[in-house]
């Protein structure tokens, strides 16, 4: 069977910019299983037009977010156990474009010993095969198989994913996002990781304390590999 590490079907992506009365306003909850099904429409939105899910699904946006809906459904599945999940919610009146329940983005790491997940169910694992199909993910274990040649091998923090609704970016809500996860990282003084494929986003982690380690091309796309030295 594929394997199903916990990127749904992207890598770390975010929203830059600063903060405006909705961020400040908007609530932070967090991911239970309660609320998989809605967070996994946001989420696949998200990160339908990322480079590597374009170089990867290929095809027209109807089909990338219709794939990466089953994969982020599949991954959020396997990433239940040993996680740090959060999504982020609004209230309808500031947020009319999101029709998802409120939820205006999302948040997957995984703790010190997590990565890789486990794998879903074999039920989830066969309706995203029969949504994505055989070809799509073998590319997707492509990948992952190449991304985890340099994963590192010492305890850490791994932050899987980090998305905001394409029309709530530049509000702060990434950054809100990433503060949470990084002040849990830090109380349990370790260093975090990440990959992105998302050029913009390089300068946004390094303002939060990650450097760039490599850079690594896959599927005509480059992604950037970032560490964060424990706080101590």
């Amino acid at each position: 069977m594929p394997n199903f590490p916990p990127k749904a079907d992207s890598l770390a992506s975010g929203a830059v910019g600063g903060g405006d009365e909705s961020c400040a306003s908007a609530q932070i909850l967090d991911l239970g299983s309660e609320l998989e099904q809605t967070a996994s429409g946001t989420l696949a939105f998200a990160l339908r037009d990322n480079p590597i899910n374009r170089a990867v699904i290929r095809g027209n946006r109807a089909h990338r977010l219709m794939v990466n809906t089953y994969g982020m459904t599949a991954s959020l599945v396997a990433s239940r156990r040993f996680s740090f999940r959060k999504v982020l919610c609004e209230a309808p009146a500031h947020a009319p474009e999101v029709a998802d329940g409120g939820i205006s983005g999302g948040l997957i790491a995984l703790h010190p010993g997590g990565y890789p997940a486990a794998l879903p169910p074999v039920s989830v694992q066969l309706r995203c095969l029969w949504g994505q199909g055989f070809r799509i993910m073998h590319r997707w274990g492509q990948l992952y198989r190449q991304l985890d040649e340099w994963h590192p091998t010492e305890p850490h923090c791994y932050l899987s994913l980090l998305a905001v609704h394409p029309a709530r970016q530049r509000r702060g809500f990434g950054r809100r996002l990433l503060d949470t996860w990084l002040a849990d990282v830090d109380a349990r003084k370790m260093p975090g990781y990440l990959e992105t494929d998302r050029k913009e986003l390089v300068a946004f982690y390094q303002s939060a304390g990650f450097e760039v380690e490599r850079a690594l091309e896959a599927f005509g796309t480059t992604v950037w590999c970032m560490s964060r030295a424990a706080r101590v």
